[in-house]
């Protein structure tokens, strides 16, 4: 009534322009909520607020607004006049603050009535617009938060449990939406965060399996706390929850695998991002993916590793709505299928293939990071790590059969920049390890298994793939390299024969053949399995071994080569160079195990060319007819070559690991032989040895005397003596030869310095 009596009467300026200092002075980035709420009307309406003049610009904005400047004062002195009023027999402050739903209206019509003033808020104090909690409901209840103590906040926490238990119960399943507020905020301070008890676990368990959404965002934080203890760093100020028994991680991870899904799926459906619910999870989901992500990097287990994984492909579609989490999640499963045991390995693959499926344009990018892991993890080959590099040849050929479009573009772009290495080899010899490595091998073995069987549009990669490797070959033709030589040929061969194309090895396969020509006169060592093997040091190739084993594996890619060429109409033309030739290494080789394996070769080249030659005089149609020799080359039947090789093949490979499971054994026997031994000599070193006297020495002397005279003259023991002396010595000198060869043992690394990746990672654009 004063404040309109003043306006009557026509008070003084001066009176005016206090009232708005005092305004001011009480600016709404100091007020607390409890004055806030009382600016407003019991009706919630926003006529009532005390808006704060803003400075004007200009002096005609000034003028204009000034009328309704001083309106909203007079509004804020009456609202504050009325609360210093206040009589004992007057309802209290608290009283007259407005429900949540009447607050959440007027704000909600605060910006169509009085759009200044909201945009005064959204400038200095946007959490005040934030009241009804907007897309998460924790934050609703933090207003008081910093007024309290921290047994009034786990106090409220325990009666939030209890009170979202009792409204799950209810029969109304759309009851949950209308829950706002759970747990207050706390304040920035490790010493109020809540440890994590198995009771609490059980509590949440329970109200889990009614799929209670506001239960899952509290474990949600839970589980963050889980990955920072799994990491072994240090609890964040922010973190509401704090656990320290590994126990409870374990126990706080299962839960969340086993009710994750779930949950979201009742409340999500199957399209998470259209759901009416989806701006209330959006953010809690985001964390709990990032903390998932970031566990797979953590856990050791086969299983529990394998778990995650599982439980990940199930989460696909929310991953899916976060492009920046699904490039995290395919990179981390990337780095288990290249890093981890055969199991994770595989179901790594089957998660990254879902991704395939779920996102079609993920491919690309897959494939590039498949690739580069491939070539980082095939640096080493030897029998442990054979299979596994087998298991991720064999995985990403099968990715890249998926889009043979993408397929094409991927495999030019990294066959070129194997020809780019090459070529820079072939300029500077120096270079030759970045060409001579398992790491190069492998990747050629990648693409000509991806070329083997491949569509249509893959066919022009096969002419660039097959002159690197012939390049390959003729970077160095030492006998050094003979193994890699064989390695590539082998390749070419299961090229030629998937894609029914003609590769010229023959030059290729005669050049090694001949080195076994001469007997090597360097003592015997122990044979060394080739297909582990790229190089070999300059001792160890004058060896017999080697020379056995450089046959041994000529030979069989000579007989795969030939028995191709069996099965085509010009075989009788094509064998011709080849018989010429294995009849003259037959008369200088001096070998009677080669020779005679080469003889049985002429054998049945022989009979297959006759037959040919007879079943070639009954056709009727020419050379240039390529319809009527394809489908007279379809109907042949197998040649005797072919047979011949598959027979030997088999019983080869079965010597091979025949030798190969005595080897191992003998390696167990002499290693429990060396244990034993190592006792013996430490007995042995207990008790010393007597020291014996003259007179014994000189009476066993005696002794051999007498028995090497009556030796003598039965006519045996000066034989038998001048050749045990011959003998000694020769073993000895053996030994000696043996011990340098095995110095210079097969090391590859020894001389080679690895310069790194010779795949180079790709940056990929968004």
């Amino acid at each position: 009534k004063q404040v309109v009596s003043t306006q009557s009467t026509g008070a003084p300026k001066e009176k005016k322009k206090k009232k708005v200092s005092a305004v001011k002075e009480n600016d709404l980035g100091d007020m607390d909520a409890d004055e806030f709420m009382a600016s407003f009307g019991d009706d919630g309406d926003t006529n009532n607020v005390s808006k704060p003049p803003a400075k004007p610009k200009t002096k005609a904005k000034k003028k204009s607004k000034k009328s309704k400047s001083v309106n909203s004062d007079e509004k804020a002195e009456s609202s504050e006049q009325n609360a210093e009023e206040h009589t004992p027999d007057t309802p209290s402050h608290d009283e007259n603050i407005p429900k949540s739903g009447n607050v959440v209206k007027g704000l909600s019509q605060l910006e169509g009535k009085d759009s200044d003033f909201f945009k005064f808020l959204q400038e200095n104090d946007p959490d005040l617009l934030n009241f009804s909690g907007g897309e998460d409901s924790d934050d609703l209840s933090g207003v008081d938060s910093e007024d309290e103590n921290a047994e009034d906040v786990t106090q409220a926490e325990n009666d939030v449990i209890e009170s979202d238990a009792e409204k799950m119960s209810d029969n109304d399943p759309e009851l949950e939406t209308e829950i706002t507020t759970e747990e207050p905020d706390l304040p920035e301070s490790t010493s109020l965060s809540i440890n994590v008890t198995s009771r609490l676990l059980k509590k949440w368990e329970s109200q889990l399996e009614k799929n209670s959404l506001p239960t899952w965002k509290q474990l949600v934080r839970a589980f963050q706390a889980a990955v920072v203890t799994a990491k072994g760093d240090e609890p964040e100020s922010e973190m509401k929850y704090t656990i320290v028994d590994p126990d409870i991680v374990n126990k706080v991870i299962m839960i969340c695998l086993e009710h994750t899904s779930d949950v979201l799926k009742h409340h999500l459906g199957e399209n998470p991002t259209s759901s009416s619910k989806w701006n209330r999870v959006k953010m809690s989901l985001k964390s709990y993916l990032t903390s998932l992500t970031e566990l797979l990097g953590l856990l050791t287990s086969n299983d529990v590793l394998c778990a995650v994984m599982r439980h990940c492909k199930t989460m696909l579609p929310y991953y899916a709505a976060f492009s920046r989490l699904m490039k995290k999640f395919v990179k981390s499963h990337v780095v288990v299928w290249g890093s981890k045991a055969e199991m994770s390995r595989v179901v790594a693959f089957t998660c990254l293939q879902a991704v395939v499926k779920k996102i079609p344009t993920f491919l690309e990018d897959i494939l590039k990071k498949m690739y580069v892991e491939y070539t980082k993890c095939s640096k080493i080959m030897n029998p442990k790590t054979r299979d596994n590099i087998m298991l991720m040849r064999n995985s990403l050929v099968e990715m890249f059969k998926i889009n043979p479009s993408i397929t094409y573009t991927t495999g030019f772009l990294y066959i070129r920049q194997l020809a780019v290495t090459l070529r820079s080899v072939i300029v500077n010899k120096k270079e030759i390890e970045s060409v001579y490595n398992w790491q190069y091998i492998n990747c050629l073995h990648v693409w000509v298994s991806v070329l083997s069987d491949c569509d249509a549009c893959l066919q022009p990669l096969i002419f660039p793939l097959i002159q690197v490797m012939m390049g390959v070959i003729k970077v160095h033709s030492s006998p050094c390299f003979y193994p890699l030589h064989l390695h590539t040929i082998r390749l070419m061969l299961h090229l030629a024969a998937a894609t029914n194309k003609h590769i010229p090895l023959v030059h290729s396969l005669m050049g090694t053949l001949e080195f076994c020509a001469t007997i090597n006169k360097a003592p015997a060592t122990k044979p060394v399995d080739l297909t582990c093997v790229l190089r070999v040091t300059k001792g160890y190739k004058k060896t017999k071994a080697f020379q056995d084993g450089v046959f041994d594996l000529t030979y069989e890619l000579l007989l795969n080569y030939i028995s191709q060429l069996s099965q085509s109409i010009s075989f009788p033309e094509v064998s011709f160079p080849i018989t010429v030739w294995l009849r003259k290494f037959n008369k200088k080789c001096n070998n009677s195990k080669y020779t005679s394996q080469l003889k049985q070769l002429l054998e049945k080249m022989e009979t297959v060319s006759r037959d040919l030659t007879d079943k070639r005089s009954s056709v009727s149609f020419t050379p240039k007819d390529l319809e009527a020799v394809t489908k007279w080359e379809s109907e042949l039947s197998e040649s005797a070559l072919t047979k011949y090789f598959n027979t030997w093949i088999k019983i080869h490979r079965s010597v091979v690991a025949a030798n190969q499971s005595a080897e191992e054994e003998g390696e167990e026997e002499q290693g429990e032989e060396d244990v034993g031994s190592d006792d013996s000599e430490v007995e042995e070193k207990k008790e010393p040895p007597k020291k014996k006297s003259k007179k014994s020495k000189k009476v066993k002397a005696k002794d051999a005397d007498l028995v090497n005279g009556t030796q003598n003259v039965n006519g045996e023991s000066l034989e038998t003596s001048s050749t045990d002396k011959k003998k000694k010595k020769k073993v000895e000198g053996e030994q000696k030869a043996t011990v340098e060869v095995e110095k210079a043992t097969v090391d590859e690394d020894a001389e080679f310095v690895d310069n790194g990746d010779v795949v180079e990672d790709i940056v990929l654009s968004d």
